[in-house]
């Protein structure tokens, strides 16, 4: 070894040292020459028993693929940028490092590695088999990047679709296809600034935010790098093509609620193979504002048309099977997504309108089949607004003899703030005769303090809450203890989303009464008679419903 790169490796060493916990020099191979510093504390092992052995098996599964790229690309570029990984513990959680590597040209062509244990950063939740960070996760990351200083900001969003990729990945075996999508991640994330800027945004499509400085792909040494992966899973090297493309994040003027906007529809908008791609966070935003518009008169039109209708799902009772009553569910002539309409009728404070629609409707029905009962939604964004509870008022007024037969479901859709406000409105309706059922329990963190806040005839408990049970001992007992509680406040409980026999059976085992799911009735734009529930007495309030 020349004393000129002798010299640049001490330094390089005693620098690193400065502020590294461990220091590891591996060969070209990438197995472990020699470590220097706490190598017991990091690796549960004395130096000489790491010696020899794979440095990237320090790492847990899901990063070794990772680390490996890092250290390949080092030894092309001869150093790389800082990246978070996460390092094996065995049966304590990983433990996350910022991994540093150098390759000097010496007559053995070692690199050495620095790790730095990051005991105050928290690791965005990354995917089990990818590596890679969620669209809403990968936003989050961009926006606080960008909201960062500047000079260190990325200038451009990668967008990476691999057309193809869904096609390949179904046809492998599911150890192959995991191995596939991790090798995947591992490309893109070595592109990527830490090395945790890089998502997994759709089957095919992808992004990441490169360095400020030092970013040395481009769409031709991408294209490359996925050719190498397909070969290696056993595929043509052409099985998925990439398609790169930039966005240039040049924020301007913009503040930090239209940079996320613009993010966001770009990010969406690119998850859309037949939409055209932005360039630029102005153009996004221009395009986001146009299709805010586009969406809000298609809405306005829908709602102001009527042009919608109800289908309805029986919710029976477990015990003798007969339908108690319907949930009116609603549906659009075009095809377009209930839920995706709701969601952005709620962003465009349209949800108020919207609800209204659907109560008139369900009223209209009524009056023409008075042998059924009907239950209708109200967004908690809808309740919280006093013009809405008014209107509402004013359109029941007329139809006092409908109380028996028509319920109204809060839905958790979005959070309500203003609970003393909704709480007088709900008991407005139990006085006047409606019933009331809290919708979507277990959905979100505010269920209990709804439950606490509001009287209701009826809990509704979410559909994912209640799968979970099924192989989930601890959901069991909390849906228990649900079930205990609302027997306490002679409230009901009915279960959604219920597949099979044996979903009934847990039902009746924990305390529920009621249910509703394909298992039981489909959602129809027709209804059978529903019997006269008129018998019982509900906590007081009138007769009705049972």
């Amino acid at each position: 070894m020349s004393d000129d790169f002798k010299n640049q490796r001490d330094r390089y060493m005693a620098f690193s040292l400065a502020a590294a916990d461990l220091l590891v020099e591996v060969d070209t191979d990438f197995r472990i020459v020699k470590t220097v510093g706490a190598t017991q504390a990091l690796l549960s092992n004395l130096a000489s028993e790491v010696a020899g052995s794979d440095v990237c098996d320090i790492f847990i599964l899901a990063d070794r693929s990772f680390a490996r790229r890092l250290l390949q690309r080092a030894q092309r570029l001869g150093r790389i940028e800082p990246c978070s990984l996460r390092l094996d513990q065995g049966d304590k959680p990983p433990l996350l490092i910022n991994l540093g590597a150098c390759h000097l040209p010496t007559q053995n062509n070692h690199t050495f590695l620095s790790l730095t244990v990051l005991s105050n950063v928290v690791l965005p939740s990354l995917d089990a088999t990818s590596g890679l960070l969620d669209s809403s996760g990968f936003q989050d990351v961009a926006n606080r990047v960008l909201d960062s200083d500047a000079a260190k900001a990325p200038r451009v969003m990668k967008m990476v679709r691999l057309k193809g990729l869904s096609t390949a990945v179904r046809g492998l075996p599911k150890q192959q296809a995991h191995a596939l999508l991790g090798e995947i991640g591992s490309v893109l994330r070595a592109q990527s600034l830490g090395g945790t800027s890089a998502a997994r945004l759709s089957a095919e499509e992808f992004s990441y935010l490169p360095p400020a400085h030092g970013d040395v792909s481009t769409p031709e040494s991408l294209s490359r790098e996925f050719k190498a992966v397909a070969v290696a899973a056993g595929l043509a090297e052409n099985s998925f093509v990439p398609t790169v493309m930039s966005l240039e994040l040049a924020t301007g003027n913009l503040d930090k609620e239209s940079v996320a906007r613009a993010l966001s529809f770009a990010v969406t908008n690119f998850c859309k193979p037949e939409k055209t791609a932005v360039r630029s966070l102005e153009e996004s935003l221009k395009s986001a504002m146009a299709e805010t518009v586009k969406h809000f008169d298609s809405i306005r039109n829908l709602i102001e048309d009527s042009n919608f209708s109800l289908f309805y799902q029986p919710v029976v009772s477990l015990k003798d099977r007969k339908i108690h009553h319907y949930e009116a569910l609603m549906r659009f002539a075009d095809g377009r997504s209930p839920y995706e309409t709701i969601r952005v009728s709620e962003q465009l404070g349209l949800m108020q309108d919207f609800d209204l629609a659907v109560c008139k409707k369900a009223v209209e029905m009524l009056q023409a089949r008075p042998d059924v009962s009907i239950a209708v939604n109200l967004s908690g964004a809808s309740v919280e607004t006093e013009a809405f509870r008014e209107s509402l008022r004013q359109l029941l007024m007329p139809h006092r003899d409908l109380t028996n037969h028509l319920m109204f479901e809060l839905t958790e859709s979005s959070e309500i703030k203003e609970l003393d406000a909704v709480g007088t409105f709900l008991r407005w309706l139990r006085r006047t005769g409606y019933q009331v059922c809290l919708d979507d329990f277990g959905a979100g963190a505010a269920a209990y303090a709804y439950l606490r806040s509001f009287d209701v005839d009826y809990v509704k408990i979410d559909g994912p809450f209640l799968k979970d049970a099924r192989d989930n001992p601890r959901q069991r007992a909390l849906i228990r203890s649900v079930s205990s509680l609302c027997t306490e406040l002679k409230t009901e409980v009915i279960a959604e989303m219920i597949e099979d026999e044996d979903m009934v059976d847990l039902c009746v085992e924990m305390g529920i009464g009621f249910g509703q799911g394909y298992h039981l009735g489909r959602p129809k734009p027709l209804m059978m008679s529903t019997p006269d529930m008129a018998n019982g007495r509900r906590k007081g309030f009138v007769d009705g419903w049972g």
